[in-house]
């Protein structure tokens, strides 16, 4: 899968940088600075100071395409079910994502599979618009069993989306070795469709740097601000992939 000149099945996993500034003059400014230097940026939507408002986080996103210049990227308003700043309550987070979508200015929209995960309509307005979809799903309480965890990415891939996200978090090291044997599992058996995983936290920290090995086709680091607990910098996080990427 290609999104702009970034090939997700290169081997290589692609480094990501949230943006999770509040203002649009930030928010901006730091995509401006990441364009080039990051092989993919996320925003972070639910940061916005004006996340109610579809007409401003619109006239955001016209300035951020241009900021990003061709670097893809992903808009991702995440829930406070799922450790945003959204509430999912306020019944606005399906509306917001279909305005992104068609804003035409998002390459990747993040939809919580657990929120919207099993709304078909939404998703084909989604990639209507051209827009890939990344159906989510997120426990910052504890790493699952493992056939929780594989089923969650079987559900998600037959739910049609074009990228599949796991993100858990682990209370022993051997959590991580189970979301890595899981990752590792997906990847061998469905090749086809992209996936992205990490074990969060400092205990899962490895799982952000070996991507290329169990197959995880993404891997998020911080900039000026990390989005989630484990999160490294990502100048750093570049040169660890490349070191790895060049020893295979």
């Amino acid at each position: 899968m290609k999104i702009r000149n970034l090939d997700l099945n290169s081997g290589k996993p692609a480094v990501c940088v949230p943006v999770t500034e509040k203002d649009q003059e930030g928010i901006i400014e730091h995509i401006q600075e990441l364009a080039g230097s990051a092989d993919m940026i996320e925003w972070r939507i639910d940061y916005f100071e004006d996340i109610y408002s579809l007409e401003k986080i619109t006239a955001v996103l016209k300035k951020a395409r241009v900021a990003a210049k061709n670097t893809p990227l992903l808009c991702t308003i995440r829930t406070d079910l799922e450790g945003g700043n959204f509430p999912v309550k306020s019944g606005d987070y399906k509306e917001t994502i279909k305005g992104i979508a068609e804003s035409g200015c998002a390459d990747l929209i993040d939809i919580e599979y657990d929120t919207l995960g099993d709304d078909r309509g939404l998703r084909g307005e989604v990639e209507n618009c051209g827009v890939k979809t990344v159906l989510s799903h997120h426990d910052f309480n504890c790493t699952p069993d493992t056939k929780t965890m594989y089923d969650y990415l079987i559900s998600m891939k037959d739910a049609g989306a074009d990228i599949v996200k796991l993100a858990v978090m682990p209370k022993e090291s051997a959590d991580v070795l189970r979301l890595l044997q899981v990752t590792n599992d997906f990847h061998k058996n469905y090749p086809e469709t992209p996936l992205i995983t990490m074990s969060m936290g400092s205990i899962g920290t490895i799982s952000r740097l070996c991507g290329q090995t169990f197959g995880s086709c993404v891997t998020f680091g911080a900039d000026r601000e990390a989005s989630a607990p484990g999160q490294i910098d990502f100048e750093e996080l570049k040169e660890i992939v490349r070191i790895l990427d060049e020893a295979e």
